[in-house]
């Protein structure tokens, strides 16, 4: 359908019965700020035309990325080798709500951008990208994600990205509510589910140097909301980082990358208590990421392009909680070295159609600066996990 200025006359004064309508000391949510940005990817292209009424400007094009995957995880919930152990052997009643450790994940996901030419020239961009991961027999685990981002070019080489993110949903797993066990003992009741959602807003800016050179300073600011259950573990997190590209060859990229991001935990879960005078988890953090990637365009098949990238991301986070390690043994003086690794092997079968066959590794070890609590926490928190999967993407252009 085309959208005449008539029908962004028509959205403009609903948008200003609205906020006439509102509250001026309600606050602004994140689901306003993104009814906002959706409005505007429609409403742009009548301000356009309202404004220039000799010359209009049109919409460069709309592009839809649609993409489907097929995905094969050997641990869904991240689980030591002692709690795949019980899980196995049937122990721990209560504690696994699940039916198998493993299981295949039908993914589904559409990205879609709209590019106006806003300033001058320059190109404007404005998208929204949804995803869902289904699993075959856990439904538990099931979740989705979605975005709205607004991008725009300073120069036909630098440019800037604002964008927010939302999970509404995400589960981890069950584990025993401590304030529960000082009320049934340690019974099956006390397990309940660990859950949070997540909002994420996000900048970056990056520019080209020389030819072949690109470099992307990002910052991050998420809030989690955990259920009901553990809300000592809300938290707001901060990143930094900076990103190095670098043409080593007409074929091959590289990428190098640091980030640092703290995570400042809210500790307690009572009217009244402080993060200091609590008994609960304490969860605060930082951690420091180190990336490597390596991007290789491999020589044509019968015309057909077709390449792979691999990526590792090494984690060291350290956690600061003060408490006793009595009280808090999951997090006094606890060190998680984390490593991710990721490979992808893409092919262009046209134009508009795309596959890739990929891989991920996940693996963290856990320590303590208490040589007492050591192999506790390796028993608790230590996993490795892999993730095998065939995705096909397709675009449209309008």
């Amino acid at each position: 359908m085309k959208l005449t200025n008539n029908h962004s006359i028509f959205l403009t004064r609903k948008l200003t019965r609205y906020l006439k309508i509102r509250k001026t000391n309600q606050p602004i949510t994140p689901r306003t700020c993104c009814m906002f940005m959706l409005l505007s990817i429609f409403l742009l292209p009548g301000f356009q035309g309202l404004a220039q009424s000799t010359k209009k400007k049109k919409v460069d094009h709309y592009k839809v990325d649609a993409r489907f995957a097929t995905i094969y995880d050997n641990n869904i919930l991240k689980y030591s080798d002692k709690y795949i152990d019980r899980f196995m052997t049937g122990q721990d009643f209560g504690r696994f709500h699940i039916k198998t450790y493993d299981d295949i994940i039908l993914y589904a996901g559409a990205n879609v951008t709209a590019t106006y030419r806003i300033i001058k020239d320059l190109k404007s961009q404005f998208n929204i990208n949804f995803f869902s991961n289904s699993y075959m027999l856990n439904n538990i685990k099931n979740w989705y994600f979605i975005s709205v981002g607004y991008r725009q070019y300073l120069t036909k080489r630098a440019s800037f990205k604002v964008f927010y993110e939302y999970i509404p949903h995400y589960y981890v797993r069950h584990f025993r509510d401590k304030d529960w066990v000082n009320v049934y003992g340690y019974t099956p009741e006390t397990f309940v589910q660990f859950a949070y959602s997540k909002d994420n807003f996000g900048f970056w800016i990056q520019n080209y140097f020389f030819k072949n050179t690109r470099i992307r300073l990002t910052f991050d600011y998420s809030k989690y909301y955990h259920n009901k259950h553990y809300t000592e573990y809300d938290c707001k997190n901060y990143l930094g980082g900076m990103r190095f590209y670098q043409r080593v060859h007409k074929k091959v990229r590289l990428e190098l990358g640091y980030e640092y991001k703290y995570s400042n935990a809210k500790g307690y879960d009572e009217p009244g208590e402080t993060k200091q005078t609590s008994d609960d988890a304490d969860a605060t953090y930082f951690q420091n990421d180190f990336i490597f990637g390596v991007n290789i365009n491999l020589p044509k098949m019968k015309k057909i392009k077709h390449g792979m990238d691999v990526r590792m991301v090494y984690q060291n986070r350290q956690y600061l909680s003060e408490h006793y390690l009595e009280e808090d043994r999951e997090h006094t003086g606890r060190i998680d070295n984390n490593i991710q690794f990721y490979a992808n092997y893409n092919i262009d079968l046209s134009k508009s159609l795309r596959m890739r066959a990929f891989y991920r590794f996940y693996f963290r070890n856990s320590s303590s600066v208490s040589p007492v609590n050591e192999f506790y926490l390796s028993g608790e928190k230590d996993y490795n996990q892999s993730q095998i999967g065939l995705q096909v993407a397709y675009n449209f252009n309008f």
